[in-house]
């Protein structure tokens, strides 16, 4: 992340083991204080030759190889010291000081300070030290944990600069802008901490600041090292943030193809894809972390963690990141979030039940961990899952109870809102709108419109997704909007008006591949295409995506188009996810009725015994009747509508239609009259009185009713069946029509 903070370490011997030394030691420390390099490492080795397991000499010749820059010589040197002297101070603070040389070497820094430690938990320099190598191992937990004891000890400027940057590196970006602020008192920020600073700045809401900080430090694109690298991919990311993105990727071009840009051209391509929903970006980066980490010499615990969360975030590598999450979890035991994320990431690839999933989470979140890093670790895993399952509501309390993490009461409003408990989710997100996060979020606006759906409140909804298209935040946001809003008005009984919205959908976002269904269901419904044009989107849709999670959009066309036998699996597959859907479950009434008519009485039964106060169950009894000949089962099922919703058009014009094919003509006129009353453009009514007065020898009146209907609105040729009617008349009058003359 950061170039390692040299201590300074003073290591030396004490006269009194000098005086036990070999002369060739002796000559070589000698040589060491008159700044000899050369010539005290062959005085080392030839002490070591005579002497192979004087620590003296061991501890000498790794002092040499340090001063002469030799650093793995060193490390190698200092480990063969302990070999003879396990608690050798001086080797070991050595061995902590080149542990933030490279990454390989951090594990054993670390285990190194940890033994000095040991001995003197007063060594505050080997504290801020390990403190530091813990960062850059990403083992934000241990390293936070002794940056507490060292910030309440006057810490130095040193020990403040290092906090601030593994502050910022662990997310705790307010924390590590105010350790900044106190660093700033007494120096100015170097070069290899600004981009933390930057991040810092970034993520507190001042991206420009964050630019400014890091433009003039901008290296050439051909310098490949650490800082460079840190310093573009982090410029790129704040151009992002600012909504400069197209500077951003710009900037990162010159990293294409670079093996030794792959991870920081990784991470920030995962920023932006992540911000902007782009996954051509996001994929690239998985692609990208995949290379570096199979390319690490030894991936850090913090590499590896980080690889694991943005694999999860992409379908294709989410069984690899389950994987990383598992054997990372069995290696650290005692880090919970690692198994949170590896039991939520089960229950998203569908591996384990939601239910089985909170079982297992439950008591890893009683207590919560106490760390920072961990409970953001837990919550950001919690929060990544949309429209979570309501088995995971105790687990989502539990942790929202502990933390204060508003987006949690964001998904626990959703969770609410999936079970129709609409009181506790409006609760819940008038909870979650006061919190700052609510405030700017557009996702609230958005779910609170669709409460407001849901409670009935139409004009309401409809008035705050207007809202929200009207301030154009973005185009996926403004397309779920233009899509909430097609609901509402097709649930208002205006789909003519929600058609137009629909398509205003699909145009701010048209590679949603939902989209085409809604526009199908839509334009089905009001008769602008057929139902084979709707059926073939349907089939396109099924063709080319999973039914893991479909989309409301396909259980509404499914259930509106007429039954198929060859959908039949398709209707069981949705019905299992969906078992209340009425008319998807109609449909395998009408496909059971065509062999087996008993069985789908009693299957219709059923459901409307489940459903007594919904409508919609007897015009399913009233049709299926109809078709099976009982029309006085017919009539009874359309007269229970009539009971509730006496002005209720579809029942009085059915009720009209059994009443005319039982031949009673009076009262089936009298019914389409009322039906006339209520709405004179009916068309359906219309026609059924031309035929009603064709029953009963009006040929006359029928004849100019039919002519006055538009000649799309009858299932049949109008004008054929306006033509059979006057052949009749011409008939009956005796006169011979001119086609029969010869």
């Amino acid at each position: 992340m950061i170039g390692a903070l040299v201590l300074g370490l003073e290591i030396v011997v004490s006269p009194a083991a000098l005086a036990q030394t070999s002369p060739q030691t002796r000559e070589g420390y000698t040589m060491l204080d008159r700044g000899w390099v050369n010539d005290a490492i062959a005085a080392f080795q030839a002490a070591l030759r005579q002497q192979p397991n004087s620590a003296e000499a061991r501890l000498g010749l790794a002092i040499a190889y340090q001063r002469a820059g030799r650093d793995a010589d060193a490390w190698n040197a200092y480990q063969a010291v302990l070999q003879v002297s396990p608690d050798n101070a001086p080797a070991l603070a050595a061995l902590g000081e080149l542990g933030g040389y490279r990454p390989e070497w951090q594990p054993g820094g670390i285990q190194a300070l940890t033994r000095l430690l040991d001995q003197n938990p007063g060594n505050v320099t080997a504290l801020s030290q390990r403190a530091l190598l813990y960062g850059y191992q990403g083992r934000f937990t241990e390293s936070l944990a002794d940056y507490d004891v060292l910030l309440g000890r006057n810490p130095s400027a040193q020990t403040l600069l290092g906090a601030a940057q593994i502050y910022a590196f662990s997310g705790d970006y307010a924390g590590a802008l105010a350790l900044f602020n106190r660093y700033r008192q007494s120096g100015v920020i170097p070069a290899e901490a600004l981009t933390a600073y930057a991040l810092a700045r970034q993520e507190t809401g001042d991206a420009a600041g964050a630019i400014a900080l890091l433009e003039p430090q901008l290296r050439e694109p051909t310098r490949t090292d650490d800082l460079s690298l840190g310093i573009r991919a982090g410029l790129a990311n704040a151009y992002d943030a600012s909504g400069q993105t197209a500077k951003a990727l710009e900037l990162l071009n010159p990293l294409v193809g670079k093996a030794d840009a792959r991870l920081a051209l990784a991470r920030a391509y995962s920023a932006i894809g992540r911000r902007q929903l782009d996954a051509t970006l996001f994929e690239q980066a998985t692609v990208l972390y995949r290379q570096a980490l199979d390319a690490a010499t030894a991936p850090s615990y913090g590499l590896r963690v980080e690889v694991a969360d943005v694999l999860s975030e992409w379908p294709d590598t989410e069984p690899l990141a389950l994987t990383m999450f598992e054997q990372l979890a069995v290696e650290n035991p005692n880090t919970t979030s690692l198994m949170v994320k590896a039991r939520l990431l089960a229950y998203s690839l569908g591996n384990a039940s939601a239910a089985t999933v909170a079982e297992q989470i439950l008591p890893l979140l009683s207590p919560l961990p106490s760390s920072a890093p961990e409970q953001r670790a837990i919550t950001t895993a919690l929060v990544r899952l949309d429209h979570p399952d309501p088995a995971l509501l105790p687990v989502y309390a539990a942790a929202a109870a502990a933390v204060d993490a508003p987006l949690l009461t964001y998904r626990i409003a959703q969770i609410y809102l999936s079970q129709g408990n609409l009181q506790a989710a409006r609760d819940a997100l008038a909870s979650y709108s006061t919190t700052d996060a609510g405030q700017g979020d557009w996702g609230t606006a958005l779910l609170v419109a669709d409460l407001e759906r849901q409670l009935g409140d139409l004009e309401a909804s409809a008035r705050r997704y207007e809202a929200v298209i009207a301030a154009q935040p973005g185009s996926q946001t403004t397309a779920d909007a233009l899509r909430g809003l097609a609901f509402v008005r097709t649930q208002q009984g205006q789909p003519e008006a929600a058609l137009p919205v629909y398509l205003a959908a699909i145009a701010a976002h048209p590679d949603h591949p939902d989209y085409p269904l809604g526009y199908a269901l839509l334009a089905y419904r009001t008769e602008q295409i057929t139902a084979t044009a709707a059926a073939a989107t349907l089939d396109s849709w099924l063709a080319s995506q999973s039914l893991e999670n479909p989309p409301p959009e396909l259980f509404e066309l499914a259930g509106a188009l007429p039954a198929d036998g060859d959908r039949n699996h398709l209707y069981q597959t949705l019905l299992a996810q969906r078992p209340d859907d009425l008319w998807l479950r109609w449909r395998t009434v009408e496909l059971l009725a065509q062999t087996n008519p008993t069985q789908a009485q009693t299957e219709l039964d059923a459901l409307i015994a489940a459903n007594p106060d919904d409508l919609t169950v007897y015009f399913f009894q009233g049709d299926l009747a109809q078709r099976q000949g009982n029309l006085p089962l017919a009539a009874t099922a359309y007269q229970r509508v009539l009971e509730r919703e006496p002005e209720n058009l579809g029942a009085l014009a059915a009720l009209a239609g059994v009443q005319f094919q039982q031949g009673n003509l009076v009262t089936a006129r009298a019914l389409y009259n009322q039906v006339l009353a209520v709405e004179p453009d009916y068309w359906e009514a219309r026609y059924a009185i031309a035929e009603l007065n064709i029953a009963d020898d009006q040929k006359l009146s029928a004849l100019d009713q039919l002519r006055q209907l538009p000649p799309q609105a009858a299932p049949i040729n109008l004008d054929r069946r306006a033509q059979d009617v006057e052949f009749e008349l011409l008939r009956r009058r005796g006169f011979q029509p001119s086609w029969e003359r010869y």
